[in-house]
């Protein structure tokens, strides 16, 4: 048996060195694996795929989603609550949810979602990627709007089509989207 710093090289047979960790080394290759595995969870920000206009306005509110999203969003609302870092910089800020740039809104919000750790462990135990949450959410916070206008009057309809179906699948689910958006902080 050789000692190479902090490696130890058993030598079983012949002269074919097993290298096992000792000391430090093994603190380091330990922090490197929690480094590596932290890095595929959160994934590279930069390498994130943008948001198209198409797939924003296509996208349809689905009931199934929506109670992954609303497991997700209450895990979501309790990190808000008890991360000062959050209260400080909300996760939906003005920015993101009136935003005139949907596109920029989403990749913006992609983005903060898949960098708070407790983020992507909620969103993974629900079952969420950073992008489905995100879509849902830009869906859902412009359905609410529309359905707002068309509640008051000042729009008489919405043209047939995913707009429209969004509208009816808030309609439906009044009550528990105001409290879950108002849960995360987005004002109604």
């Amino acid at each position: 048996m050789a000692i190479a710093g902090d490696v130890c090289l058993d030598m079983p047979r012949g002269d074919r060195a097993v290298p096992r960790l000792t000391g430090q080394s093994r603190r380091k290759t330990a922090a490197l694996l929690i480094a590596i595995m932290v890095a595929a969870l959160v994934g590279d920000p930069a390498g994130q795929t943008p948001f198209s206009v198409q797939e924003l306005a296509q996208y349809r509110l689905t009931t199934p989603v929506f109670t992954r999203f609303t497991a997700a969003s209450r895990s979501i609302a309790a990190t808000i609550r008890t991360d000062p870092a959050l209260q400080q910089d909300p996760l939906f800020s003005r920015e993101i949810v009136l935003s005139d740039d949907a596109r920029a809104a989403a990749t913006a919000l992609e983005s903060r979602l898949r960098t708070h750790l407790a983020i992507v462990r909620a969103l993974a135990d629900a079952k969420l990627s950073a992008r489905d949450y995100t879509t849902f959410v830009i869906a859902l916070v412009a359905a609410r709007l529309a359905h707002g206008f068309v509640q008051s009057g000042a729009m008489r309809r919405i043209p047939e089509g995913p707009a429209a179906s969004n509208v009816a699948f808030v309609d439906a689910h009044q009550s528990e989207v105001a409290a879950l958006l108002a849960d995360l902080g987005i004002d109604g």
